[in-house]
């Protein structure tokens, strides 16, 4: 004979609000049960027309915007509104004077920066000594915002990628190339 449980969670029912809204005003407690029953999932992924999420962040030869700056300056690397995707390598070496050499990720609003990633060698010895950084992560860029690459000094390097996983609004964008059956 099945079971009714009663589950008193503040955290499991927030969750259940904020997933389900239109069950927001319908009782207040979740209730559990001994019985074993099938789910079936009607999303676009299980039924074979959506992309799953992982996949959907996926890097194309279409949808890459890559560059690399090897002299001083800025480059924007993307402007369009969205969530991007991105990789990097920075290199730069100390110059032999007290002259600062430098590479930087950053986000630009047009009226200010936030540096992602700073890499500097302002080092004067001799030999010149390398240093390197890699990495990446998931920026969002509202409108008039920029992911730019820049360097300063003449023995600074950046090589970067970036491509678009999700519109302005959240929703994934699919690899480019990509199309179901």
């Amino acid at each position: 004979m099945p079971e009714i449980t009663t589950i008193t969670s503040e955290a499991l029912q927030a969750e259940v609000r904020r997933l389900l809204p239109s069950q927001r005003g319908f009782g207040t407690d979740l209730e559990a049960q001994n019985v074993i029953v099938p789910i079936v999932d009607l999303t676009p992924t299980a039924d074979g027309s959506g992309l799953r999420e992982d996949l959907q962040t996926a890097a194309s030869f279409g949808n890459v915007t890559a560059n690399n700056r090897t002299t001083a300056g800025t480059e924007t690397l993307v402007s369009t509104p969205g969530f991007y995707k991105y990789t990097f390598v920075m290199s730069v070496l100390s110059s032999g004077t007290a002259f600062e050499n430098r590479a930087q990720i950053k986000l630009d609003s047009g009226s200010a920066t936030k540096n992602l990633h700073d890499l500097r060698n302002n080092s004067d010895a001799a030999p010149e000594e390398p240093q390197t950084l890699s990495g990446g992560g998931i920026v969002f860029l509202d409108t008039g915002e920029f992911l730019q690459m820049v360097v300063a000094g003449n023995d600074a390097f950046v090589s970067m990628s970036a491509w678009q996983i999700a519109d302005k609004y959240g929703s994934f964008v699919n690899p480019s190339g990509f199309t179901f059956e």
